[in-house]
C-alpha cells in the first residue's frame, strides 16, 4: 500500500491489489499514509494462493479482475477521492474512547463482568481479564515514576498513537503491574518507539514474529524479576505484567488488531506478555547491557524482534542428560550454520543491509546460556565477545563447498552494500581456495544473554532481517526513574 500511494502522490495513478483477508489492513494502511480512498482491488483468498500455480491456472484470475483494475486506474478522480476532509497522517485510528467510563451492576462480578466484555468488543483488551483502571489506580501506578504524566515517550506504530508516560500506565494498570515495574514498562516503550528501531514488523508483519524484552541491572533484583529456573513460565508477576502492559501499551496507543491491521497468520507466539525475562548475573560475566555501551551498574531493558512460529532453538544441557560446554557450543555453531547457509544468497539483492556496521545486513542470534555454562566458557578462555568472536570464526563455509550462485551472491553483495565497506575485506579474502565465508557479517549479529539456573538449557531465538533494512531489530534502553 505505501508504494501505491508514493507512486499517486508522484502524480502516477496506481492500484492496490490484496486479498480479502488483507481487505481490513490494506484500507487500515491508507489511511495511516493519508490518502484513505485510494483505489484497491480484491481478490478471494482462495484465488490469491492460485498465483503461485502455473500460467494456465493463473490466467482465469487476472481476466475476472483485469476489467475491474482497468477501470480503476483510469477512471478520474472524485472530488472526494482528491481532498479527504480532515485526513493528516497517521490518523483515521484516532477513536480512544471517552475519557472515562462507568460501569453499574447490582454486583460487583456483574459489573467487572460488563467493563471486561466492553473493553475487549471495543479492542482495548488482549482476551484475559483486565483491572479497572481507575483514576485511583492509574494515580497509584504513576508514584512508580517522578517523570511527568504528559511526557512524550514515543509514537506507537502503525497509528501514530501518543504513548505517554499517563497513558502507559493506564497500561500497566490493566495489565496488573505494581507501581515500581513502570520505569521498566516505559524504558521498554522507548526502545520500541525509537525512530531507528523496527516495530512495525513484530506488531504486525504476516511473519508472527514476536518480541524479546530483556531487563538487566540491578533494578531486575529490585523489583523481583524471575532470571533462574522456570524464568520464562507463568507465576512470576514482574515478568509476566511488564510484558503484558508493553502488549496492551502498543494495542491500545497503536491501534493494532488481529486479523485488522496485525496480520500474524497465526498470531504472536506468546502474545500477551511476550518472551520477559531478566538477565541472571550470578555468572562470570559482565551484565549484556555493557557490551552495548552502558557501565556496569546501570538498569537497562533491551527488545529485540524474533522469529515467530518456532521461536527456540535449543542446543542443549538440561537435568538428565550430560553436558560440556565445548559440545554446546558445537552445537550453537552447526544451528547458525544450518539457519544461515541460505542467507548467502540474499546478499546480492539490492537494498540488504543498509546499516553499516551496525551487522544489521544478516541475521540476529539471541542466544541465552545458563550461569554454569558461562562460568565454564569463561574458564575456557571465552567472556560475551571472545565468544562472540568464536561462535562468529567458526560459523563459515569452506569456500570449495560453494555453489557458484553463492559467490556471485557474495560477491555482488559487496558491490550493492549488503556488506558493508567494513567487512567487505573479511569476505573478499575469504573467496578464494582454502578460504572460509562467514554466514552472518559480522559478530555483533550474535547476542549473548545468561538466564536460568541449575540445571539449565542453552537456547536461542533468531530473526530474519527483513525491510525496511534500515531500521534496527535491536534497541537497548537505560532504565530512569
Amino acid at each position: 500500500m505505501a508504494g501505491t500511494i508514493k507512486l499517486e502522490k508522484l502524480g502516477k495513478p496506481g492500484v492496490f491489489f490484496a486479498c480479502d483477508t488483507f481487505a481490513k489492513a490494506a484500507r487500515s494502511a491508507s489511511h495511516d499514509k493519508n490518502m484513505p480512498t485510494v483505489r484497491f482491488c480484491t481478490v478471494s483468498s482462495a484465488d490469491f494462493y492460485r498465483l503461485r500455480g502455473s500460467v494456465e491456472e493463473v490466467r482465469p484470475l487476472v481476466e475476472n479482475v483485469f476489467e475491474e483494475f482497468i477501470s480503476a486506474l483510469i477512471t478520474p478522480l472524485t472530488r472526494e477521492e482528491t481532498d479527504p476532509e480532515g485526513m493528516q497522517e497517521g490518523t483515521g485510528r484516532v477513536d480512544t474512547g471517552p475519557a472515562e467510563m462507568c460501569f453499574s451492576a447490582d454486583d460487583y462480578t456483574v459489573a467487572a463482568e460488563l467493563f471486561n466484555q466492553s473493553f475487549l468488543d471495543n479492542k482495548w483488551g488482549d482476551g484475559l481479564p483486565l483491572v479497572p483502571p481507575t483514576p485511583e489506580r492509574v494515580q497509584w501506578m504513576l508514584t512508580g515514576t517522578q517523570r511527568s504524566p504528559g511526557e512524550l515517550i514515543g509514537r506507537v506504530s502503525p497509528k501514530q498513537g501518543d504513548a505517554t508516560v499517563e497513558k502507559i500506565a493506564i497500561n500497566a494498570v490493566m495489565a496488573g503491574a505494581k507501581p515500581e515495574y513502570l520505569p521498566v514498562i516505559i524504558a521498554a516503550m522507548e526502545a520500541i518507539t525509537d525512530k531507528d528501531y523496527d516495530d512495525r514488523h513484530f506488531l504486525l508483519s504476516a511473519g508472527s514474529f514476536s518480541l524479546l524484552i530483556v531487563v538487566s541491572g540491578p533494578i531486575a533484583k529490585e523489583i523481583g524479576m524471575r532470571t533462574e529456573l522456570g524464568f520464562l513460565g507463568h507465576g512470576w508477576r514482574a515478568n509476566n505484567t511488564i510484558g503484558r502492559a508493553v502488549r496492551l501499551t502498543t494495542l491500545n496507543i497503536g491501534h493494532i488488531w488481529p486479523g485488522e491491521n496485525d496480520m500474524g497468520i497465526t498470531g504472536r507466539i506468546s502474545a500477551h506478555t511476550f518472551f520477559t525475562f531478566a538477565e541472571n548475573e550470578n555468572s562470570a560475566w559482565e551484565p549484556y547491557h555493557v557490551s552495548r555501551g552502558f557501565k556496569a551498574g546501570d538498569s537497562c531493558v533491551t527488545v529485540a524482534s524474533i522469529a515467530g512460529t518456532g521461536p527456540i532453538q535449543n542446543s542443549f544441557g538440561g537435568g538428565i542428560g550430560t553436558w560440556n560446554a565445548r559440545q554446546i557450543l558445537e552445537n550453537i555453531v552447526a544451528s547458525i550454520l544450518n539457519s544461515e547457509r541460505r542467507a548467502l544468497m540474499h546478499l546480492g539483492k539490492k537494498g540488504v543491509g543498509l546499516y553499516p556496521g551496525s551487522g544489521e545486513g544478516s541475521n540476529n542470534h539471541f542466544i541465552v546460556l545458563f550461569p554454569k555454562l558461562v562460568d565454564e566458557l569463561q574458564s575456557m578462555g571465552f567472556g560475551r565477545q571472545e565468544l562472540k568472536e568464536e561462535i562468529y570464526r567458526r560459523a563459515r563455509v569452506n569456500f570449495e563447498e560453494l555453489t557458484q550462485e553463492e559467490i556471485a551472491s557474495i560477491r555482488r553483495g559487496m558491490e550493492i552494500g549488503s556488506i558493508p565497506p567494513e567487512r567487505r575485506n573479511v569476505f573478499a579474502e575469504a573467496l578464494r581456495p582454502g578460504g572460509k565465508v562467514p554466514v552472518l557479517i559480522s559478530p555483533e549479529n550474535i547476542h549473548l544473554f545468561c538466564a536460568g539456573g541449575a540445571p539449565g538449557y542453552a537456547f536461542s531465538f533468531r530473526y530474519m532481517r527483513v525491510p525496511p533494512y534500515n531500521k534496527l531489530a535491536v534497541m537497548t534502553k537505560k532504565i530512569t526513574g
